[in-house]
């Protein structure tokens, strides 16, 4: 999608904050980090529009830059060790029977394995796609969703 006039902008936002923020719960931990998260990383679309408009997936860029800043602030969260959350997890369309048990294994991996799994599951990007937007070789992906996978498994119960 490329845009290159400042109207995109205001399409972008309506069409992809909702999604956004409800991915970066996920990554953030709670919904009012993922909002403010989400928030930033449009605040700084606007600043470089100039530049992410030409780029072919500047959707890509905006959630590059959303989960980088929720990584930070959930880092930033365990190093001031706050009292836990307790808003409950975002609820995932969906009618598995263990749909928290799973969302909250999914928090609970480290950043750069959660990463890859919500682009897998809330996108279905393919290994390269997210190798792309991530900027990291494909072996990266690959080996990040196969130990997310192993952990998730060990987690949940379920058989290799």
């Amino acid at each position: 999608m490329k845009l290159q006039n400042r109207e995109g902008l205001e399409e972008i936002h309506a069409a992809f904050y909702p999604r956004l923020v409800g991915e970066l719960t996920v990554v953030a931990g709670s919904r009012a980090s993922a909002e403010d998260c989400a928030n930033e990383a449009f605040t700084r679309l606007v600043l470089h529009w100039n530049k992410v408009s030409k780029y072919d997936s500047p959707i890509a860029w905006l959630r590059t830059v959303g989960y980088r800043l929720a990584v930070d602030e959930q880092r930033r969260s365990r190093r001031q060790l706050a009292a836990p959350d307790h808003e409950p997890p975002p609820r995932p369309v969906g009618d598995h029977p263990y749909q928290h048990e799973i969302w909250q294994a999914i928090r609970d991996l480290p950043a750069s394995q959660r990463e890859v799994v919500v682009r897998r599951a809330v996108h279905d990007l393919t290994d390269a796609e997210i190798a792309e937007e991530l900027a990291v070789p494909i072996g990266t992906v690959k080996s990040r969703l196969s130990r997310a996978r192993t952990t998730l498994r060990d987690r949940l119960g379920e058989p290799s």
